[in-house]
């Protein structure tokens, strides 16, 4: 039942269960502040503008920061570990990667990618579950990651004469997970948040900030000419149309502002965009330049890395050929250069590289959090963030159905990519149990008489 609650004058009795909860929002502060310096640096990547700054290697020394805070923090028990089903997962997804090293077709890369790489991935994913405890911590990071994806796209475009192209494509100056193809992946993960705090923030300086992450994101995207990325960012507008912006007037305006902009995109799109486009749906008999040919030769070599990763799944079921090894592995056996490609399929990825078990715990981690935010879309929470989180679930739906399509034509089953959104879903979760439990707290505190008011109130 779902309820207000009234307000009690001088009713010194009540004391919410969720004192510890607000304990954690406190003294977890400087580990948090870490995480969100660590989210900069890993999606802006500075030194990929200044060189230099890579000498500090930022990643480092700022999750180290981050975890030793969080760990300082609860030795002296200011905060209290958070179980949730989702990091329950992601820990036995680790064990599985852990436990097929002394397997691996190359036991050395397998380690370095599990420590490297994989180790990054779950530290910012746990602290990111044990201090997003709060909505305005929830929103600090959503921007974090949206002012950084457009300094990023902001710069290549400007600067583009001093950035990366290949073959009449932008990869801009990113070298990370706004780089190249991964661009449209990131695109359509942010789409649904920023749409979502339009809604919930609508101050003018705000909203020109939104409204410009827009234009570059989109902008950049055409540039790079990825169509997987293209079909995937079109996917999550249209979803998050239909789960975040449907419900309100400002919602539907701001809905037809982001398809004017993808539209106006995709419109002055450089030739190179529509040329790759065309082959998604032409196929070889229509490839006539060089760009469509080759356009035509990288389909057919997904599809080729694809039937591979499928026979190294059942050829190693249990164990995989160990992390970051299908490359080494079909580059070695088949002895062409045109085999020493990554699977450009998450699923093919783990299933081919970590074995069919830790295949089926990463569907369960996706689809655990995609069920979570499913039921908290629609459920109305008391309070004035009810609404808030209401619309934070619905967008980290989207985030999360927009990353399954994303995942059939990348292999990032060891980047940040999906542990953010995944992440967000358990801090959403978290904050709204607290909500809920403050509300239950006090109205069970009150006389039967208050109960029924309280209870009224709302109805």
């Amino acid at each position: 039942m779902n309820y207000a609650i009234p307000f009690v004058e001088n009713d010194t009795s009540v004391t919410p269960d969720s004192a510890p909860s607000n304990l954690n929002k406190q003294s977890a502060g400087v580990s948090f502040f870490f995480v969100v310096l660590f989210t900069i640096a890993i999606y802006a990547r500075p030194e990929d503008i200044f060189p230099v700054l890579g000498q500090l290697h930022l990643t480092f020394i700022l999750g180290l920061c981050a975890g030793s805070a969080y760990l300082g923090s609860f030795l002296l028990g200011s905060v209290r570990l958070t179980w949730t089903r989702e990091l329950q997962i992601v820990l036995l997804l680790t064990g599985c990667f852990a436990v097929g090293v002394p397997f691996a077709y190359w036991r050395g890369g397998s380690f370095q990618v599990l420590t490297q790489v994989w180790l990054k991935t779950l530290i910012v994913f746990f602290l990111l579950t044990q201090t997003l405890v709060s909505i305005e911590r929830v929103r600090k990071i959503l921007w974090a990651i949206i002012l950084s994806e457009l300094v990023v796209c902001a710069y290549s475009i400007v600067q583009s004469s001093h950035v990366v192209w290949v073959d009449q494509r932008l990869s801009g100056i990113s070298m990370g997970i706004l780089g190249w193809n991964f661009l449209g992946l990131a695109v359509a993960l942010t789409i649904p948040y920023i749409a979502a705090i339009c809604i919930l923030q609508p101050g003018f300086f705000k909203t020109s900030l939104l409204i410009s992450s827009v234009l570059f994101l989109m902008w950049m995207l055409v540039l790079t000419a990825s169509r997987s990325g293209s079909l995937n960012v079109l996917l999550s507008i249209a979803l998050t149309f239909l789960f975040v912006l449907r419900g309100t007037p400002r919602g539907k305006l701001i809905g037809v502002g982001i398809v004017l902009i993808a539209l106006a995109a995709i419109s002055l799109a450089p030739g190179v965009f529509w040329q790759r486009m065309a082959t998604v749906w032409s196929g070889s008999e229509n490839s006539q330049n060089e760009i469509a040919a080759s356009a035509e030769v990288s389909k057919e070599e997904r599809l080729g890395v694809l039937e591979r990763a499928i026979h190294y799944s059942l050829e190693n079921p249990l164990f995989g050929l160990g992390l970051g090894n299908f490359e080494i592995a079909s580059g070695t056996e088949i002895g062409k250069p045109e085999a020493w490609l990554g699977v450009h399929n998450t699923f093919a990825e783990i299933s081919s590289e970590a074995g069919v078990p830790a295949l089926g715990l990463f569907v369960a981690l996706l689809w655990t959090a995609i069920q979570h935010m499913r039921m908290l879309g629609k459920k109305t929470i008391a309070g004035p963030q009810g609404l808030e989180l209401k619309f934070m679930a619905r967008a980290t739906l989207v985030s999360l159905l927009s990353f399954i399509f994303g995942a059939f034509f990348a292999h990032i089953g060891y980047e940040y990519f999906l542990y953010y959104p995944v992440a967000f879903a358990v801090g959403i979760q978290n904050i709204a149990r607290t909500i809920e439990g403050t509300s239950d707290s006090v109205v069970s505190a009150l006389t039967p008489e208050l109960q029924t008011s309280a209870m009224n109130w709302g109805s």
